[in-house]
Protein backbone atom coordinates (compact mmCIF):
# COMPACT_ATOMS: atom_id res chain seq x y z
CA UNK A 1 0.00 0.00 0.00
CA UNK A 2 1.06 3.37 -0.57
CA UNK A 3 1.96 5.38 2.77
CA UNK A 4 -0.83 7.56 1.81
CA UNK A 5 -3.22 5.05 2.28
CA UNK A 6 -1.38 3.43 5.35
CA UNK A 7 -1.91 6.80 7.46
CA UNK A 8 -5.46 7.33 6.36
CA UNK A 9 -6.46 4.19 7.39
CA UNK A 10 -4.54 4.69 10.69
CA UNK A 11 -6.91 7.74 11.27
CA UNK A 12 -9.91 6.58 10.45
CA UNK A 13 -9.43 3.27 12.33
CA UNK A 14 -8.85 5.69 15.69
CA UNK A 15 -12.02 7.61 14.41
CA UNK A 16 -10.19 10.99 13.55
CA UNK A 17 -9.80 12.88 10.48
CA UNK A 18 -6.94 13.52 8.61
CA UNK A 19 -4.81 16.87 8.31
CA UNK A 20 -2.61 17.69 5.64
CA UNK A 21 -0.94 21.01 6.20
CA UNK A 22 1.41 22.96 3.52
CA UNK A 23 5.14 23.26 3.92
CA UNK A 24 6.50 25.89 1.44
CA UNK A 25 10.25 24.36 0.24
CA UNK A 26 12.68 27.22 0.61
CA UNK A 27 10.89 29.67 2.78
CA UNK A 28 12.47 30.98 4.51
CA UNK A 29 15.39 28.89 3.70
CA UNK A 30 15.38 24.97 2.52
CA UNK A 31 17.53 24.16 5.55
CA UNK A 32 14.29 25.37 7.70
CA UNK A 33 11.98 23.77 5.63
CA UNK A 34 13.87 20.41 6.27
CA UNK A 35 14.00 21.12 10.03
CA UNK A 36 10.24 21.96 10.00
CA UNK A 37 9.10 18.46 8.92
CA UNK A 38 9.44 17.36 12.26
CA UNK A 39 7.63 20.24 13.92
CA UNK A 40 4.98 19.12 11.63
CA UNK A 41 4.33 16.15 12.53
CA UNK A 42 4.94 15.68 16.19
CA UNK A 43 2.19 18.55 16.15
CA UNK A 44 -0.38 16.26 14.61
CA UNK A 45 -0.13 16.76 11.11
CA UNK A 46 -0.94 13.52 8.92
CA UNK A 47 0.67 14.30 5.58
CA UNK A 48 2.61 16.69 5.19
CA UNK A 49 2.57 18.59 1.60
CA UNK A 50 5.56 20.21 0.14
CA UNK A 51 4.98 22.96 -1.69
CA UNK A 52 7.30 23.49 -4.64
CA UNK A 53 8.07 27.35 -5.01
CA UNK A 54 6.23 28.88 -8.66
CA UNK A 55 6.47 32.30 -10.63
CA UNK A 56 2.85 31.97 -11.53
CA UNK A 57 0.74 30.44 -8.18
CA UNK A 58 -2.03 32.16 -9.88
CA UNK A 59 -4.99 29.99 -7.72
CA UNK A 60 -3.45 30.54 -4.38
CA UNK A 61 -3.97 33.75 -2.01
CA UNK A 62 -1.42 36.68 -1.85
CA UNK A 63 0.55 35.31 0.95
CA UNK A 64 1.51 31.80 -0.71
CA UNK A 65 2.47 33.73 -3.74
CA UNK A 66 4.49 35.90 -1.66
CA UNK A 67 6.24 32.89 0.11
CA UNK A 68 7.33 31.61 -3.07
CA UNK A 69 8.51 34.91 -4.08
CA UNK A 70 10.81 34.06 -0.51
CA UNK A 71 11.66 30.60 -1.43
CA UNK A 72 13.27 31.84 -5.02
CA UNK A 73 15.06 34.57 -3.68
CA UNK A 74 16.84 31.84 -1.14
CA UNK A 75 16.87 29.53 -3.82
CA UNK A 76 16.56 29.01 -7.15
CA UNK A 77 18.07 25.76 -8.44
CA UNK A 78 15.25 23.43 -8.38
CA UNK A 79 18.07 20.63 -8.19
CA UNK A 80 18.09 21.83 -4.48
CA UNK A 81 15.20 21.35 -3.91
CA UNK A 82 14.98 17.97 -4.78
CA UNK A 83 18.05 17.48 -2.91
CA UNK A 84 16.23 18.67 0.36
CA UNK A 85 13.04 16.28 -0.99
CA UNK A 86 15.45 13.25 -0.84
CA UNK A 87 17.16 14.14 2.43
CA UNK A 88 13.24 14.08 3.93
CA UNK A 89 12.37 10.84 3.32
CA UNK A 90 15.65 9.14 4.36
CA UNK A 91 15.15 10.90 7.98
CA UNK A 92 11.19 10.49 7.67
CA UNK A 93 10.97 6.91 5.65
CA UNK A 94 7.76 5.91 7.13
CA UNK A 95 5.81 9.15 6.45
CA UNK A 96 3.56 9.94 3.84
CA UNK A 97 4.60 13.10 1.72
CA UNK A 98 2.89 14.90 -1.03
CA UNK A 99 4.45 17.17 -3.21
CA UNK A 100 2.47 20.42 -4.96
CA UNK A 101 3.77 22.11 -7.93
CA UNK A 102 2.31 24.27 -11.07
CA UNK A 103 2.65 23.45 -14.19
CA UNK A 104 5.23 26.31 -14.94
CA UNK A 105 7.54 24.37 -12.44
CA UNK A 106 7.19 21.80 -14.18
CA UNK A 107 7.59 22.68 -17.37
CA UNK A 108 10.66 24.64 -16.63
CA UNK A 109 12.42 21.99 -15.12
CA UNK A 110 11.70 18.84 -17.52
CA UNK A 111 8.10 17.01 -17.73
CA UNK A 112 10.12 14.25 -17.90
CA UNK A 113 12.92 14.94 -15.23
CA UNK A 114 10.93 16.56 -12.65
CA UNK A 115 8.44 13.69 -12.30
CA UNK A 116 12.00 11.47 -12.48
CA UNK A 117 13.00 13.26 -9.45
CA UNK A 118 9.84 12.60 -7.62
CA UNK A 119 10.00 9.07 -7.95
CA UNK A 120 13.68 8.55 -7.13
CA UNK A 121 12.42 10.67 -4.08
CA UNK A 122 10.31 8.24 -2.79
CA UNK A 123 7.51 10.39 -2.79
CA UNK A 124 3.95 9.27 -2.07
CA UNK A 125 1.90 11.24 -4.16
CA UNK A 126 2.16 14.70 -6.55
CA UNK A 127 -0.35 17.46 -6.89
CA UNK A 128 -0.23 19.12 -9.68
CA UNK A 129 -1.68 22.67 -8.66
CA UNK A 130 -3.34 23.90 -11.85
CA UNK A 131 -3.72 20.52 -13.24
CA UNK A 132 -7.79 21.52 -14.44
CA UNK A 133 -6.94 24.61 -16.05
CA UNK A 134 -4.10 23.87 -18.20
CA UNK A 135 -4.09 22.10 -21.35
CA UNK A 136 -3.95 18.29 -20.53
CA UNK A 137 -0.64 17.33 -22.65
CA UNK A 138 1.54 17.77 -19.30
CA UNK A 139 -1.23 15.39 -17.75
CA UNK A 140 -0.91 12.90 -20.33
CA UNK A 141 2.86 12.80 -20.31
CA UNK A 142 2.84 12.41 -16.07
CA UNK A 143 -0.07 10.43 -15.72
CA UNK A 144 1.38 7.02 -17.05
CA UNK A 145 4.94 7.51 -15.70
CA UNK A 146 3.53 7.77 -12.16
CA UNK A 147 0.68 5.36 -12.32
CA UNK A 148 3.96 2.79 -13.29
CA UNK A 149 5.37 3.52 -10.29
CA UNK A 150 2.94 3.83 -7.75
CA UNK A 151 3.32 7.21 -7.01
CA UNK A 152 -0.62 9.08 -7.23
CA UNK A 153 -1.60 12.48 -8.79
CA UNK A 154 -3.65 14.32 -6.16
CA UNK A 155 -7.27 14.82 -8.26
CA UNK A 156 -8.94 18.46 -7.55
CA UNK A 157 -12.18 19.47 -7.47
CA UNK A 158 -12.47 23.71 -8.20
CA UNK A 159 -15.11 25.69 -6.79
CA UNK A 160 -16.89 26.28 -9.12
CA UNK A 161 -17.64 22.00 -8.71
CA UNK A 162 -17.34 21.03 -12.21
CA UNK A 163 -19.42 17.45 -13.00
CA UNK A 164 -16.99 16.83 -15.92
CA UNK A 165 -14.19 16.11 -13.52
CA UNK A 166 -16.75 13.40 -11.64
CA UNK A 167 -15.88 10.54 -14.15
CA UNK A 168 -11.95 10.70 -13.58
CA UNK A 169 -11.84 11.39 -9.90
CA UNK A 170 -14.13 8.27 -9.82
CA UNK A 171 -11.98 6.09 -11.53
CA UNK A 172 -8.12 7.78 -11.66
CA UNK A 173 -8.35 9.32 -8.07
CA UNK A 174 -6.25 7.37 -5.05
CA UNK A 175 -5.35 8.26 -1.89
CA UNK A 176 -7.12 11.45 -1.24
CA UNK A 177 -8.90 14.04 -3.37
CA UNK A 178 -9.33 17.83 -2.52
CA UNK A 179 -12.43 19.50 -2.84
CA UNK A 180 -12.35 23.54 -2.83
CA UNK A 181 -14.51 24.91 -0.75
CA UNK A 182 -17.63 27.39 -1.82
CA UNK A 183 -17.30 31.04 -1.98
CA UNK A 184 -19.49 33.74 -1.79
CA UNK A 185 -20.02 36.59 -4.56
CA UNK A 186 -16.68 38.26 -3.53
CA UNK A 187 -14.98 34.92 -3.42
CA UNK A 188 -14.38 35.41 0.12
CA UNK A 189 -15.03 32.37 2.67
CA UNK A 190 -15.61 33.99 5.59
CA UNK A 191 -16.98 30.30 7.39
CA UNK A 192 -17.20 26.94 6.04
CA UNK A 193 -20.77 26.93 4.33
CA UNK A 194 -23.21 24.01 5.09
CA UNK A 195 -23.86 23.64 1.20
CA UNK A 196 -20.39 21.76 1.16
CA UNK A 197 -22.01 19.06 2.61
CA UNK A 198 -23.27 18.29 -0.75
CA UNK A 199 -20.73 18.69 -2.81
CA UNK A 200 -18.91 16.13 -0.32
CA UNK A 201 -21.09 13.64 -1.04
CA UNK A 202 -21.58 14.23 -4.45
CA UNK A 203 -17.57 13.32 -4.60
CA UNK A 204 -18.21 10.17 -2.74
CA UNK A 205 -21.08 9.50 -5.54
CA UNK A 206 -18.59 9.29 -8.32
CA UNK A 207 -17.67 6.13 -7.00
CA UNK A 208 -13.91 7.57 -5.84
CA UNK A 209 -12.08 5.24 -3.62
CA UNK A 210 -9.90 8.12 -2.61
CA UNK A 211 -10.37 9.85 0.82
CA UNK A 212 -12.02 13.52 0.07
CA UNK A 213 -10.21 16.32 1.82
CA UNK A 214 -11.94 19.77 1.83
CA UNK A 215 -9.33 23.03 1.70
CA UNK A 216 -9.70 26.55 1.13
CA UNK A 217 -10.89 29.24 4.15
CA UNK A 218 -9.71 26.97 7.17
CA UNK A 219 -7.30 29.41 8.90
CA UNK A 220 -8.14 28.58 12.66
CA UNK A 221 -9.89 25.61 14.70
CA UNK A 222 -13.43 27.43 14.34
CA UNK A 223 -12.90 26.96 10.66
CA UNK A 224 -11.97 23.30 11.57
CA UNK A 225 -14.25 22.54 13.39
CA UNK A 226 -16.62 23.86 10.59
CA UNK A 227 -15.16 21.95 7.75
CA UNK A 228 -14.79 18.30 9.53
CA UNK A 229 -18.83 18.96 10.67
CA UNK A 230 -19.61 18.73 7.48
CA UNK A 231 -18.44 15.29 6.73
CA UNK A 232 -15.09 15.09 4.50
CA UNK A 233 -12.44 12.25 5.56
CA UNK A 234 -9.88 15.10 6.18
CA UNK A 235 -9.15 18.93 5.52
CA UNK A 236 -6.14 20.95 3.79
CA UNK A 237 -5.03 24.16 5.40
CA UNK A 238 -1.95 26.00 3.47
CA UNK A 239 -2.28 30.35 3.71
CA UNK A 240 -1.99 29.74 7.67
CA UNK A 241 1.01 27.55 7.76
CA UNK A 242 2.46 30.45 5.11
CA UNK A 243 1.51 33.03 7.83
CA UNK A 244 2.90 31.07 10.70
CA UNK A 245 5.91 30.18 9.59
CA UNK A 246 6.94 33.84 8.02
CA UNK A 247 6.38 34.86 11.43
CA UNK A 248 9.43 32.72 12.77
CA UNK A 249 7.77 31.69 15.67
CA UNK A 250 8.01 27.65 15.65
CA UNK A 251 6.27 27.10 19.36
CA UNK A 252 3.40 28.74 17.73
CA UNK A 253 3.49 27.17 14.55
CA UNK A 254 3.36 24.41 16.80
CA UNK A 255 0.04 25.54 18.59
CA UNK A 256 -1.29 26.35 15.23
CA UNK A 257 -1.09 22.53 14.08
CA UNK A 258 -1.83 21.22 17.16
CA UNK A 259 -5.46 23.69 17.17
CA UNK A 260 -5.64 22.35 13.79
CA UNK A 261 -5.52 19.11 14.58
CA UNK A 262 -7.98 18.95 17.76
CA UNK A 263 -11.28 19.22 15.63
CA UNK A 264 -10.14 16.34 13.74
CA UNK A 265 -9.97 14.04 16.91
CA UNK A 266 -13.20 11.67 17.76
CA UNK A 267 -14.97 13.54 21.14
Amino acid sequence: MNRVDIRIKEVKDRGEKFLVCLLPLGDPNLKKSHELVELYLKAGVDIVELGMPSHKPYLDSVNIAESNIRSFQAEENLDKYFDTIKAIRKDFPKEPFDVMAYADTVKSYGVDRFVGQIIEADMDCFLLADATVITPDIVEDIDPVLEKAGVYRVRFMPHPFNEKLLPDIGKNAKGFVILQAIADAQGNRANVARENKGLVQRMRDSGTEAAVTFAYGINNPERAREAIDIGPDGILVGTIMINGIKAGDWKALEEIISGLKKPTLPG
